[in-house]
């Protein structure tokens, strides 16, 4: 899996700061730390989404019991428009670029479905 910074700096140095900036630490962290699942692009809508993977294992109750949901959406103020989503465990599972700008050529390119 490749990491979210290597693979795309500007986008995850830009989100990672206006986290801190906003007090979500734990949330810049699992940015700095991201693996990129896959991603998808829709021309049409000239929007992307990062699927990554969550920054930790759940453990049987969490899973079994509790189940995995959508957590929340979080708006976060960078040069592409950007949503944070998290699950209800408060793990980062996604994120929504609005404006890609210069990430465009690259979203599309890495793009899966």
């Amino acid at each position: 899996m490749l990491k979210l910074i290597d693979t795309f700096p500007v986008l995850t140095r830009e989100l990672s700061q206006s986290l801190r900036n906003a007090r979500h630490e734990a949330l810049a962290e699992q940015i700095d730390a991201a693996l990129i699942v896959r991603i998808t692009f829709d021309k049409e809508a000239n929007a992307g989404y990062i699927y990554v993977e969550p920054s930790r294992t759940l453990n049987v109750v969490e899973t079994n019991i509790v189940g995995v949901r959508h957590g929340e959406t979080i708006p976060v103020e960078t040069q592409f428009w950007t949503n944070i989503d998290t699950d209800n465990f408060d793990r980062l599972v996604g994120i929504e670029i609005l404006n890609p700008g210069l990430l465009k050529s690259e979203l599309s390119m890495r793009a899966i479905g």
